[in-house]
């Protein structure tokens, strides 16, 4: 896009790979929680000359801080907005939306036993809202979702999906426009057995899991987020994108030892266009502190669900990252259930597979 990117880094960590992938680098010394200190950032960004800040990916914790920080160096703020942040810090926010929009929430009514899938909604300034398409997310721990898979098979396997994914998207955009946002959103529903949808939670920003999403779709969604931000209209062909193939997701974290320094760390080669590794592990260096315990995350792809299924296997049973314990052996126990797959399961089965 011609557009050159600066990363704000810790000194520490000279050779990360967002260092290396980005035109310019500034180091900075982190405070005592690992993070960038606010009241730094504003002069820091003052100094490089940028004209826009990413914050990274939805749902970091110090989001509110750092785009206040941006804010006040007069800068654009790219994937997040104070005020909507704001607004959905109360749970009363989504909720008085969703009766706006006449869409079911789950604190009214909970299902049993549900499936709990993200709608992906891009969102502009001139009040206009398109889904782009939704991921599974209802294999999780408390700590975090093992396993996204796009397109759900709740939908993948019946009759009526087109149908459901249709309803679920119009639900999704018209409570998103009654947000008034500008990006990119994912509305989480909570899916019972029998065709019903809740809204159970908004997050607005770059999912973790956008690398589904873009395989399935194509879709450059960072290029989609700098260009909502800019002030542009969402593009058209974006109407008429059809995701295809299926994506699978997996999150590869550290369970013991996560400030360790990483002595090994490798992926196996795979097809060009099917595998995709987000790596936060770098040799010789710990893993990033705003990143830990999370070592990489792996996409896989394939026109047919269960081949993507067992690359996921391949590259799960092929890859090294020492010195730690790591949670491979669990996502490989959920990628063998029969359950799983034949693409049934529940926010209940994390625990169950494993």
């Amino acid at each position: 896009m011609g557009i050159t990117s600066i990363v704000v880094a810790s000194k520490d960590e000279p050779g990360s790979r967002h260092v290396g992938a980005a035109d310019r680098s500034i180091e900075v010394e982190l405070d005592a929680t690992g993070s960038i200190p606010n009241d730094e950032l504003a002069r820091i960004l003052e100094q490089a000359g940028a004209e826009a800040v990413h914050l990274g990916y939805q749902g970091q914790p110090q989001m509110w801080e750092l785009a206040s920080a941006a804010e006040k160096a007069d800068l654009a703020v790219v994937g997040t907005d104070l005020d909507v942040l704001g607004a959905l810090t109360d749970p009363t926010t989504v909720r008085s939306a969703a009766e706006r929009a006449h869409v079911r929430t789950a604190d009214t009514e909970p299902p049993y036993r549900p499936r709990e899938v993200g709608v992906l909604v891009a969102a502009d300034s001139h009040g206009d809202t398109v889904a782009i398409a939704e991921c599974d997310r209802s294999l999780s721990t408390s700590e975090h979702v093992l396993i996204h898979e796009s397109p759900t098979p709740e939908l993948f396997f019946r009759s009526d999906g087109e149908a459901f994914r249709t309803a679920l998207f119009d639900s999704a955009c018209r409570l998103a426009a009654e947000l008034r946002y500008a990006g990119l959103l994912e509305v989480r529903f909570q899916l019972d057995p029998a065709g019903r949808a809740w809204a159970s939670g908004v997050t607005i920003g770059l999912p973790r899991h956008h690398t589904l999403i873009e395989m399935v779709t194509r879709v450059d969604l960072v290029g989609l987020q700098l260009r909502i931000a800019s002030g542009e209209k969402i593009p058209e062909e974006l109407r008429i994108v059809e995701p295809r193939g299926h994506a699978l997701g997996a999150s590869i974290v550290a369970l013991d030892h996560p400030e360790a320094v990483v002595s090994s760390f490798s992926i196996a080669p795979a097809p060009q266009g099917r595998v995709q590794a987000t790596a936060s592990a770098t040799i010789g260096l710990p893993l990033p502190a705003d990143d830990r315990p999370l070592i990489a995350k792996l996409t896989t792809y394939d026109p047919i669900r269960h081949r993507a299924l067992l690359t996921m296997d391949r590259m799960l049973a092929e890859m090294r990252a020492e010195p730690f314990t790591t949670n491979v052996p669990d996502l490989r126990r959920i990628l063998a259930d029969y359950a799983f797959r034949a693409g049934q399961y529940d926010t209940q089965s994390a625990q169950r597979f494993i």
